[in-house]
C-alpha cells in the first residue's frame, strides 16, 4: 500500500515518527526525533536534523544524494503495469525523474527530519506498508522490517509462526529480532513479480511457489464442520462491523445482508464437513518475487487457519482488487477459466466432491472469508476513514451474490 494512500486511511505521518523513533533508540540505544514536516522548496526547514525526502507515489523516504542502487527494491514494482500497459512508459519516466539526483527531491512532497543522524544514509531506503516500515541497507544487503506504531503485533507474530513451523518455505532468512519485539532485520531479496515475467517464467515460478503452499496444507489440514465455520465468520464479521466507528451505518448493513445470505446458503451444507489448513491469507502475485536463480513468498501478515482452497481463490480472483471483481467471480463461479487459471488448480488438496459442490458451497464460503478479510483489515481503532475500498468491495460482493445460481436473496 503506498503511502499517498495510508495518508489518506490513517495519521500516517504520526505513525511514521512514532515507529522510526521506537526503532532507533531500541537498535542504538539512544533517542532519535522524528519530526515529518510538508516539503516547501523554498523555505528552509527548521529542523536541524537530517533531511529525509518522501516521495508518497513511489512510496520511498531517502537522503539527498542516496545511492541509485537503493531503489532497485522497488523498481521491478513499477517499472511495468500490467494492468494498464498503455503506463509503463510514463511510469519508467516518473520513475526516472523521482531517483535521478538533480531531480529527485523536486519530485518529492515532504520531508522528515531525525536527529541525531541515521550512519550512512545514502545508502538506505525507507519504505512505508499497510502494516509495516522497512528500512533497506542495501550495502550490507539486510531490510530491518518494523511494526507501525499502533498495529497488532499479531502481524509479526504471524511471520515468526510461519519460519519456525514451515522452515521449507521460500522465504528471506531472519538474522536478528528487535529487543522490544517490535521489529526484525532479515536477508535482502529482490526481484520481479510473475505477473511481469513472461508467461513461460510466470508458468514455473507460480508452480514452483504452489508446490509449497500445498505441502503447507496438507501438514496442517483439518476437518471442520461447514456450518460451525461458517457462523464462526458470521461472528467475526458482525463484531468486526459494531466496532467500526468511522464507517457508514448503511454500508454496514449491507455487509451484513450478504454475510446472512450466505449463511442460508450454505444450511443446505450445515453438516458436510470441509477442510480448515494453514493459509498464507495474501496470497497475490505480488506477494511472490523471483529474481535469475530464487524465489520467495513473502508477506505473511495475514496467515492463519482458512478453508484450504483459500489462497487459490485469492489468486486466481485477484481478489485484492476489489474493481471487476464480481465479472470475475461470475466466470470463475460458471467455469469459465481464462488462460493458464486450470493448471494452477490442478491438484489442490480438499476441492473434492465434484463442481456443484465447488460452486454451491466452497465459493460461498470464500465470500464469507473474504468479507471477515476485508473487515477485520479495516479495524484499527488508528484509522479515521475507510478511502471506499469496503464500499466498493459491497458493491462487488453483492453483484456477485446476484449474478450467482444460489436461491438466496440480499434484504
Amino acid at each position: 500500500m503506498k503511502i499517498n494512500t495510508l495518508l489518506k486511511r490513517e495519521p500516517f505521518e504520526e505513525i511514521f515518527e512514532k515507529t522510526i523513533s521506537m526503532f532507533l533508540e531500541d537498535l542504538t540505544g539512544n533517542h532519535h526525533k522524528v519530526t515529518w514536516v510538508n516539503n516547501d522548496l523554498f523555505k528552509p526547514s527548521s529542523n536541524s536534523g537530517q533531511l529525509w525526502y518522501c516521495n508518497p507515489l513511489i512510496n520511498s523516504l531517502f537522503v539527498k544524494g542516496v545511492s541509485p542502487k537503493v531503489f532497485e527494491s522497488i523498481n521491478g514494482e513499477y517499472l511495468n503495469n500490467p494492468l494498464r500497459p498503455w503506463r509503463s512508459a510514463f511510469q519508467r519516466f516518473y520513475l526516472l525523474l523521482s531517483q535521478f539526483p538533480a531531480t529527485s527531491v523536486l519530485m518529492s512532497k515532504y520531508r522528515v527530519s531525525i536527529s541525531p543522524p541515521i550512519e550512512n544514509a545514502k545508502t538506505k531506503l525507507i519504505i512505508g506498508g499497510n502494516t509495516k516500515i522497512r528500512v533497506i541497507d542495501i550495502v550490507n544487503r539486510t531490510v530491518y522490517v518494523i511494526l507501525k506504531s499502533g498495529f497488532d503485533e499479531s502481524f509479526l507474530e504471524k511471520d515468526i509462526y510461519v519460519r519456525s513451523n514451515f522452515p521449507y518455505l521460500p522465504m528471506p532468512k531472519v538474522y536478528e529480532h528487535g529487543g522490544n519485539g517490535l521489529w526484525y532485520r532479515e536477508e535482502y531479496v529482490s526481484g520481479v513479480s510473475p505477473n511481469r515475467m513472461k508467461k513461460e517464467k510466470s508458468r514455473l515460478v507460480l508452480l514452483q511457489s504452489i508446490k509449497h503452499i500445498h505441502r503447507m496444507l496438507c501438514e496442517s489440514k483439518r476437518k471442520e464442520v461447514v456450518m460451525d465455520y461458517a457462523l464462526a465468520l458470521h461472528g467475526r464479521i458482525l463484531s468486526g462491523l459494531n466496532s467500526l466507528s468511522y464507517l457508514d451505518e448503511n454500508l454496514k448493513k449491507g455487509v451484513l445482508a450478504i454475510s446472512l445470505a450466505l449463511i442460508r446458503q450454505l444450511e443446505q451444507y450445515a453438516h458436510y464437513s470441509i477442510d480448515i489448513a494453514y493459509c498464507h491469507g495474501d496470497f497475490h502475485q505480488g506477494n511472490i518475487l523471483s529474481s535469475k536463480d530464487n524465489f520467495w513468498i513473502l508477506d505473511w501478515e495475514h496467515s492463519g487457519y482458512r478453508q484450504i482452497g483459500y489462497d487459490l481463490f485469492v489468486l486466481l480472483l485477484e481478489s485484492r482488487m476489489e474493481s471487476q471483481y464480481a465479472s470475475r467471480f461470475s466466470r470463475f463461479f460458471d467455469s469459465q477459466w481464462i488462460e493458464g487459471q486450470k493448471y494452477l488448480m490442478k491438484g489442490w488438496p480438499g476441492l473434492d466432491g465434484g463442481e456443484k459442490l465447488f460452486q454451491e458451497m466452497y465459493l460461498a464460503i470464500f465470500l464469507l472469508e473474504e468479507i471477515s478479510f476485508q473487515v477485520d483489515e479495516k479495524n484499527n481503532r488508528i484509522f479515521f476513514r475507510d478511502s471506499n475500498v469496503l464500499a466498493n468491495y459491497y458493491r462487488e460482493w453483492k453483484v456477485a451474490v446476484v449474478s450467482s445460481d444460489w436461491d438466496i436473496s440480499i434484504d
